[in-house]
């Protein structure tokens, strides 16, 4: 393994002051010690700008980004982006504890493949149940071929490095080709800013990029229900998910969103109705 990789790890924070600090701790913790840790505060309203403090003061390598007004999750991602230094950017959310090695088998897995055009994704042990699409199917990712829609068993564990066909939002990725496509679309994507790392992705696999699933690369996800960016009220979610899946599908799939946008809305609905009447 190359250990002269230098792996910009992006933290992007919204009023979770109480939860952040095991988050970091974690990253102190890695057993592959290059990395810079680029924490972007999207302007909290409670302390999280002093526990980032605290641990810019405590470790050279750690940086706070604090903004002055919120620029929403694909923006605010797109900050830290900007001013990152390392060869790598590993994407983490504040709601993730990662395991002592998580870093040093994305970096080793990576550099084994001895190219540019993959990305590499961690295995994510969710606090909640995964979809059963994907587990039906028995695999990390499933994609719906007529509705476009992404189900996830981030928990799945092949037992070995499996191409896949999409990532989800915390994945290694070579830091100049995200520069290349211009990061996060920031515009599009509204409310709890569902499907913008799908739309990320999808830009890198339209480019000929590969994704590899690596189960020993592994990271606790424990889902909080307050602060960052998601909507409280299923009405709410629910329209934020419908109009996001949409616009991802008009910005990446073209002709084809013609016929997969209503494909989308009658198994959305469907599903819908099974869930809360049957």
């Amino acid at each position: 393994m190359n250990k002269r990789l230098l792996v910009s790890i992006i933290l992007p924070t919204y009023n979770r002051a109480s939860i952040l600090g095991v988050c970091v701790e974690s990253v102190l913790n890695q057993s592959y010690a290059n990395w810079e840790l680029l924490i972007s505060d999207d302007c909290s309203i409670d302390n999280t700008r002093e526990v980032i403090k605290h641990y810019v003061n405590r470790d050279y390598r750690i940086n706070g980004l604090m903004h002055e007004h919120n620029l929403g999750l694909p923006r605010n991602r797109n900050a830290a982006l900007s001013v990152a230094k390392g060869q790598l950017v590993f994407f983490i959310e504040d709601d993730l504890v990662l395991h002592q090695d998580c870093l040093e088998k994305l970096v080793s897995t990576y550099d084994s493949f001895g190219t540019q055009n993959i990305v590499i994704v961690p295995r994510l042990i969710e606090s909640t149940d995964p979809d059963k699409e994907a587990v039906r199917h028995n695999v990390p990712f499933y994609v719906n071929k007529l509705t476009g829609e992404i189900f996830n068993n981030y928990g799945h564990n092949s037992g070995n490095i499996l191409e896949v066909e999409m990532g989800h939002a915390c994945c290694l990725y070579p830091r100049n080709q995200l520069q290349v496509i211009g990061g996060y679309e920031e515009k599009a994507y509204k409310g709890n800013y569902c499907r913008e790392e799908s739309d990320l992705n999808m830009r890198l696999i339209n480019r000929g990029f590969k994704f590899y699933f690596q189960p020993a690369a592994v990271a606790d996800h424990n889902k909080v229900s307050t602060g960052g960016c998601r909507q409280s009220g299923r009405l709410k979610q629910t329209y934020y998910y419908t109009k996001n899946h949409i616009v991802f599908l008009l910005r990446n799939f073209g002709i084809r969103s013609t016929y997969m946008i209503p494909c989308f809305f009658m198994e959305f609905s469907r599903r819908t109705f099974v869930n809360n009447f049957l």
